[in-house]
């Protein structure tokens, strides 16, 4: 009992000694927040916008099905988003965020019928009259020019000169589509997006098929048959070409311009026996299909948007030097968006996973040596670097501008490796197993995952 004890006082200081310095500021960094080159966000105000958010009780969102036309030229916008809902307790009013640009709210609808509604401030409020336990459907209709959330990269539904594509981590939905914009509410997602007819559209779930509508533009319809948390939901749209890999049963979509072909063959042709190596270690895939989706953005990033990822074409470089990031991006499905932190106070518990997985391809793939090395160089030593310019900080509820920062990747990943010495190889990874299938398809905090850590140390 005493060893159990132990265990817990070493992760509990591990993450909360240095909460005193969670509040330390740092210069902005132009570079992006994935593994190869990260930098810190600096929005204080969207952190407030988190807290409005958590405000919002009293429903659970069952699905969205999102129509959405977009003109890349003047990137107007058309959409339509309908959300099946259930009542948690007697509703008379039920709140949606959408905010940002010239987007307005046109008709709202509660059950097929006209609602009255207001729009104030970034929060769509609807009247209902709802009892607990009651099923209803919402529907809001919305158009005009999306904004950007203001972040150092401009989160929010994104432009460039061959692409439009979403980034909505940690909260930039709601600048883009009108949604119960928060990690604890997951919910099924349909596409209907339209675009004009030489792009293609990837998103998450299975496409279930492409209509031409006969003015230049075609409609991608896709459904996910697994509940989504809000900022992984996303697609993006180009001049794509598509290649197929398979793991297993396992259909792996890949969308990329033309172009980057050949690179993108490269740099992707391990992703099956990546898929295949994370299953025999965290568990089975837990999703219908993966892809990626490559844009071309203004920084060095990717993001693992559920089933499908988007991929920065800064790391298509044809000799496979950031599969790292490939690694990193589709353990995500497992940690992250499979099990979700419930807020993001406790981002590091998905990150600590996806950038350890780094060093867990690294070693199945190369070898214990060239694995220790890279775990050595690219995550403990990279997290001392920064922590000797920048001073010690938490993992556990970090400031805005420090959300996507070292400590709550590299620092995370090496709280991990520490575990996993302190409980031996069979224990950690029963334990890592266990977080999958005791909270599956959910979400979870730190308290739980040390609890469950504590659980399964065997040093009774």
């Amino acid at each position: 009992m005493r060893a159990r004890h132990k265990l817990l006082i070493i992760a509990l200081f591990t993450i909360f000694i240095t909460q005193v310095y969670g509040q330390t500021t740092v210069a902005e960094s132009p570079l992006g927040w994935h593994p190869a080159q990260r930098g810190f966000w600096s929005m204080e105000s969207s952190m407030r916008q988190v807290e409005r958010a958590d405000s919002l009780k009293g429903f659970d969102i069952q699905k969205y099905t999102i129509h959405l036309k977009v003109d890349d030229v003047t990137r107007y916008i058309e959409g339509k988003v309908i959300a099946d809902v259930i009542a948690e307790e007697s509703l008379t009013a039920i709140q949606y965020r959408l905010e940002g640009g010239s987007l307005a709210v046109g008709e709202v609808r509660v059950d097929g019928a006209p609602a009255a509604f207001t729009h104030q401030d970034g929060i769509i409020e609807i009247s209902v009259d709802m009892v607990a336990g009651q099923s209803f459907s919402t529907s809001i209709s919305y158009s005009g020019i999306p904004g950007n959330s203001p972040s150092p990269y401009n989160i929010g539904l994104l432009f460039t000169p061959a692409s439009v594509y979403t980034l909505s981590n940690p909260d930039a939905g709601r600048w883009w589509w009108p949604s119960y914009d928060h990690p604890w509410d997951k919910a099924l997602v349909e596409w209907y997006i339209t675009v004009r007819e030489d792009w293609l559209a990837a998103a998450n779930g299975l496409r279930m098929g492409i209509t031409d509508n006969q003015d230049g533009t075609r409609t991608h319809h896709w459904i996910s048959s697994s509940p989504i948390a809000t900022y992984v939901i996303g697609f993006a749209a180009a001049a794509y070409v598509e290649f197929i890999q398979k793991a297993g049963d396992i259909p792996i979509q890949n969308f990329v311009l033309p172009g980057q072909l050949a690179n993108a063959s490269v740099d992707f042709a391990n992703t099956p026996a990546m898929i295949d190596f994370f299953s025999d270690t965290f568990g089975a895939y837990p999703f219908e299909k993966y892809g990626h989706a490559v844009v071309g953005m203004s920084t060095y990033a990717a993001m693992e948007h559920q089933t499908m990822t988007t991929y920065g074409s800064q790391y298509l470089t044809g000799d496979q030097r950031y599969e790292h990031i490939v690694a990193h991006e589709l353990a995500h499905q497992w940690y992250g968006n499979y099990l979700t932190p419930i807020t993001m106070r406790e981002v590091w518990l998905k990150e600590s996973f996806a950038t350890y997985s780094e060093f867990l391809w690294e070693h199945h793939k190369s070898g214990w040596e060239q694995g220790l090395r890279y775990l050595r160089n690219s995550i403990q030593q990279y997290y001392i670097n920064w922590e000797n310019s920048n001073g010690p900080h938490t993992i556990f509820n970090p400031s805005y501008n420090l959300m996507f920062a070292p400590p709550t990747y590299e620092k995370s990943a090496s709280v991990l490796h520490m575990l996993r010495l302190k409980m031996g190889n069979d224990a950690f990874f029963a334990f890592i197993r266990a977080l999958l299938t005791t909270y599956p398809n959910g979400n979870i905090n730190t308290a739980e995952f040390i609890d469950l850590a504590q659980q399964h140390s065997g040093q009774d």
